[in-house]
Order: C-alpha cells, then sequence, then structure tokens
C-alpha cells in the first residue's frame, strides 16, 4: 500500500517528468529560449548546484520508484512454524483476515479494519472500528483486544503484542466500503 509520502514523491516525480516533457516538445518545436537558460545556469555555480540538486532528487526517487515497482509488497511477510513435519508459513495478509473476523463477532462491533505487523517474536495489532451506540465502548474494546489475543494465540500459534483498538465511529450503520 502506498503510503503519503510515497505518494507525495510520486506527485513530485510526475511533475519533474512532466516539466522536462513541456520543455523537450518545445524545444523540439524550435523555441530555444528553455535551452539558452539551461546553458546560461550550467555557467553560473549557483545555477549548476540547482540544477544537480534537482537531477539528483529525480535520480532518487525515480529509483525508489523502480525498487517498490519490483519488491512485492507483503510477499516477504510470512510467519514460519516449524514442526517435525516440515516448514508452515502464514501470510500475514490471513492473519488479518482472520482478526478482522474475530473483531467482528464480538457483539456491538458494526465494522473493522485492521492491520497486523510483527515485533519480537509477536504480533502487533491495530483496529479501526465502528461500534453500536448501545453498547459500553470500554467493554467492547476490551472484549475485541480478548477475542484477538486468544484467536492469534489458539489458532495462529503465535502470542499478541500489542492490541490497539481505535474507536472510529459509533454508529448504528456500518463503514460502506469505497468504490473505483
Amino acid at each position: 500500500m502506498m503510503g503519503i509520502f510515497d505518494r507525495v514523491m510520486l506527485t513530485i516525480f510526475t511533475l519533474i517528468v512532466a516539466a522536462f516533457s513541456a520543455v523537450v516538445i518545445l524545444l523540439a518545436a524550435g523555441w530555444l529560449v528553455p535551452l539558452e537558460a539551461f546553458w546560461t545556469s550550467l555557467l553560473k555555480v549557483s545555477g549548476r548546484w540547482v540544477i544537480g540538486t534537482l537531477a539528483g532528487l529525480t535520480f532518487i526517487i525515480a529509483v525508489r520508484f523502480i525498487y517498490f515497482g519490483f519488491h512485492r509488497a507483503g510477499s516477504d511477510e510470512t510467519l514460519v512454524h516449524e514442526s517435525e513435519l516440515g516448514e508452515v508459513r502464514i501470510s500475514l495478509s490471513a492473519v488479518e483476515n482472520l482478526v478482522r473476523k474475530v473483531a467482528r463477532q464480538v457483539k456491538g462491533v458494526r465494522d473493522v479494519r485492521g492491520w497486523v505487523t510483527p515485533g519480537g517474536g509477536r504480533l502487533n495489532v491495530r483496529l479501526r472500528t465502528v461500534i453500536s451506540p448501545d453498547v459500553s465502548v470500554p467493554d467492547v474494546s476490551g472484549d475485541i483486544q480478548n477475542s484477538v489475543r486468544d484467536c492469534l494465540k489458539n489458532v495462529v500459534g503465535v502470542e499478541a503484542g500489542e492490541v490497539r483498538v481505535f474507536v472510529e465511529n459509533i454508529s448504528n450503520e456500518a463503514r460502506r466500503g469505497r468504490v473505483e
């Protein structure tokens, strides 16, 4: 999933590439003012620093996107259990789905989004929930935490680290998914 930092970098990179493309189109059409300004900037030390810095940042951003383009997010994120019969791998996305299912089964929970991250031999869980207004938020939150801890221990075989519950809304309606 692309974070806000990556979105900002992608926007900057796209603007730089678009500006460069526009200048090249203008040069191809015979307008030489951008080329003269570029050469004039290269003759000054401050101009070389600005051009070098912009080129360096563009290069770093491009390398970052190339890396993430070929790196499969989530493919490395697995839990590994060794037994006398061999190795068992459980993807973190499967654990996230299980945690969301368990949290939805708690009375008073209308909707859940959740993320699981490994840390120190344990799994840390973050949940964003919508809770019904006719239940106690502390009680439901505690029930969610206990259910998730028990499920991780009994089903997955891993101790839960921190189980954070964030009540996003108190409503009778479940959050509707975005249509894209």
